[in-house]
């Protein structure tokens, strides 16, 4: 529609300039063929028409130059327009992918829930089964009891079948409670000289590196790379050196040694408890990480995708709200795409835990900040509305890297979606105290204390 005004307004400027031209030639051409005329009768008749040319050359001047900006502006609408229609293009190009990604993962979880369907279908018709065997029973010896009552009567008293029942019922009790308890000591006996071993092999360890190590020194071929935190290695208050491929570059991470924790060795990719740093940047600083590792930081999206892709990880969240109140998310996989796929949140597992599940909706969706918009939404900026840098889909049902509000500033009724919340702990306008995001392989042997 645009188009077809912008060619109308072009031809009629054309006509314009071809009638002007005329309407200014047209004086000489009288002159030529008016000879006979006398000099008043033609200076009376020529006078007239140059004035009249005059005006209409100016009017059609001014209407020339209304048209030149009309159509300046139409030009200018029209270039408007299209780059919002690509804009738009562009973000329902990504919100196709981000649906794509989340029906996979609706897909899994549909998948899982059939499986626990099933079982439970299993064990309702073995309970009716086990139930229409009982009754069965029941009938047949109120029967008997009936026939033999009066021998019944003349024999010693014996226990009824719900006097046996219930100390069946007792014995088993007892028997489970015995049980537990000789699983927890063994459990604690299990533990306890794992424990001895990891310490007197760490003891080992340290009288063997009786010279101060070079933390900047390449690793030898012929030594195993240090690759976690998961690999029991001495670490400098909490701080190791890893480095996960003979080529790649070393760097450093902070270790979560403690064993309370699922069994220890947990690389935290994310630590945040004062508010002291500012966690609302741009992309580069999230490409490379930004912090201290002693205080609170970011271990950066570049190394968080190199270590998710060197093995497969869990991930563990660690949350904590200004009453003291502490809970946890977590999800047994977890890994990130590279750059060129916008560090999206390529692998989700299972949820456990008792924060509550605010992370799958974000399964499958691209890293966003306020520079670099790559969510869901079509017509927003969810990393500038919500002041962090996350994986919003459309926009987020959980915010770690956003605002952090402290004590005085109303932590509990917070703008919503603005803080730094956990949907399913303390909800939206809720903004945690503490929150520390760990990973680890999955092939470590962290949970035998669980276990």
């Amino acid at each position: 529609m645009h188009f077809t005004s912008i060619c109308f307004a072009a031809y009629l400027f054309v006509q314009l300039s071809v009638h002007v031209w005329c309407q200014q030639m047209l004086p000489q051409s009288s002159q030529t063929h008016r000879t006979n005329v006398t000099s008043r009768n033609w200076q009376h008749r020529t006078a007239r028409p140059v004035s009249n040319s005059a005006e209409t050359s100016k009017g059609h001047a001014d209407l020339l130059t209304t048209l030149n900006d009309h159509v300046s502006v139409m030009a200018s609408f029209n270039g408007d327009l299209r780059s919002r229609l690509e804009n738009i293009e562009k973000k329902i190009v990504g919100l196709e992918s981000n649906i794509l990604a989340r029906l996979d993962s609706i897909a899994v979880q549909q998948r899982d829930i059939n499986k626990r369907l099933d079982s439970l279908d299993f064990m309702e018709r073995q309970t009716k089964h086990n139930t229409d065997e009982l009754i069965h029973e029941r009938k047949k010896e109120a029967e008997i009891a009936v026939r033999t009552s009066r021998q019944i009567d003349r024999l010693p008293q014996m226990p009824t079948n719900d006097e046996k029942l219930n100390s069946l019922a007792s014995l088993l009790a007892s028997t489970r409670l015995a049980l537990n308890e000789l699983d927890n000591n063994f459990k604690s006996s299990f533990s306890n000289l794992t424990h001895m071993v990891t310490r007197r092999l760490n003891n080992i360890k340290r009288q063997n590196h009786r010279q101060t190590p070079n933390f900047y020194a390449t690793a030898h071929p012929s030594e195993p790379l240090i690759t976690s935190c998961a690999q029991g290695h001495p670490t400098t208050n909490g701080i190791l050196r890893i480095q996960l491929t003979a080529e790649s570059e070393p760097f450093y991470v902070r270790c979560d040694e403690d064993e309370n924790i699922f069994g220890g060795g947990w690389t935290v990719i994310q630590n945040r408890f004062n508010g002291k740093l500012n966690f609302f940047r741009d992309w580069l600083e999230y490409k490379a990480g930004f912090g201290n590792l002693g205080g609170e930081f970011f271990i950066g999206l570049e190394k968080l995708h190199a270590l998710t892709t060197s093995a497969v990880h869990d991930l563990l969240i660690l949350m904590q709200d200004f009453e003291g109140q502490r809970k946890y998310a977590r999800y047994n996989l977890f890994a990130i795409g590279s750059e060129k796929e916008d560090y999206a949140l390529s692998l989700l597992g299972e949820y456990e835990g008792d924060a509550g599940d605010s992370l799958t909706y974000h399964a499958g969706s691209k890293f966003s900040t306020f520079d670099n918009d790559n969510d869901g939404c079509v017509n927003c900026n969810c990393a500038q509305l919500r002041n962090g840098a996350w994986w919003y889909n459309w926009c987020d049902m959980s915010n770690l890297n956003g605002k952090y509000f402290n004590e005085n500033e109303n932590y509990n009724n917070t703008p919503i979606y603005e803080g730094m919340y956990w949907n399913g702990f303390g909800g939206a306008t809720y903004s945690l105290k503490a929150v520390k995001m760990m990973i680890r392989p999955v092939d470590s042997d962290g949970d035998l204390q669980r276990r």
